[in-house]
């Protein structure tokens, strides 16, 4: 009897594959539609009201119960890094898969 393990082998990585670009497509149009909220938190993140906010925060003006990970040292920032480091991945992959 012939051996046909190949073909389920074949056949996850197929399923797997799959999914995993169902799931970037996804992401990637998640990011494309929202880029307007991203360029808005940036511009937080650089503006005066966000020097307020820090000061208020220091200051204990902002109650304690307020979710505020956008007034940390790193968050923001940490994003934006993250992003970048996503795009350029995103590039060589992309580079990669057309080369091909």
């Amino acid at each position: 009897m012939k051996n046909f393990d190949h073909i389920t082998k074949m056949e996850n990585i197929l399923n797997s594959h799959q999914n995993k670009v169902n799931e970037l497509s996804e992401t990637l149009e998640y990011i494309q539609n929202h880029q307007d909220e991203y360029k808005s938190l940036i511009e937080y993140y650089y503006s005066e009201q966000r020097n307020q906010d820090l000061e208020d925060d220091q200051n204990n003006l902002i109650p304690e119960t307020l979710n505020r990970g956008v007034l940390s040292e790193d968050l923001i920032f940490d994003l934006m890094t993250d992003y970048y480091e996503v795009a350029v991945k995103m590039l060589e992959v992309a580079t990669a898969i057309l080369k091909k």
